[in-house]
C-alpha cells in the first residue's frame, strides 16, 4: 500500500505505521509537534515517539513544499482534513493493492 501511495497520503500511511496512533489523533498533529532536529513526534504532554530516519526525511520532504502549514496534515483553508476524507483514500489504497 506504502508504495502506491504519494504526498500526503503516503506520510498519513507512514505516520500510521510507525506511531501506532489512530487516524482521528494523527489528523490533529500540528507541524509544531514534530521535532524535525531529533526526529521526535509530541503527541500527547507524556507521549512522544521517535520516527525512523526514512519517515524524517520523507515528511521534511513533504514540508518544503507547504512552507507555513500549521498542521501536518492540512487540508484547504488552513483546517486539518477530515478522517472521512482519509479513510476513503486509505479504503482505496488497500483496494489496489489487493
Amino acid at each position: 500500500m506504502l508504495d502506491l501511495a504519494s504526498g500526503m497520503d503516503r506520510i498519513i500511511i507512514i505516520l500510521l505505521l510507525e506511531s501506532g496512533l489512530d487516524l482521528e489523533c494523527l489528523i490533529n498533529l500540528r507541524v509544531s509537534d514534530l521535532d524535525l532536529g531529533s526526529g521526535l513526534l509530541h503527541v500527547a504532554a507524556n507521549r512522544t515517539i521517535q520516527l525512523s530516519s526514512g519517515a524524517l526525511n520523507e515528511i521534511k520532504q513533504f514540508l518544503k513544499s507547504r512552507p507555513g502549514q500549521v498542521y501536518l496534515l492540512e487540508g484547504r483553508c488552513a483546517k486539518p482534513i477530515t478522517s472521512k476524507w482519509k479513510r476513503c483514500v486509505l479504503e482505496n489504497l488497500l483496494a489496489k493493492s489487493e
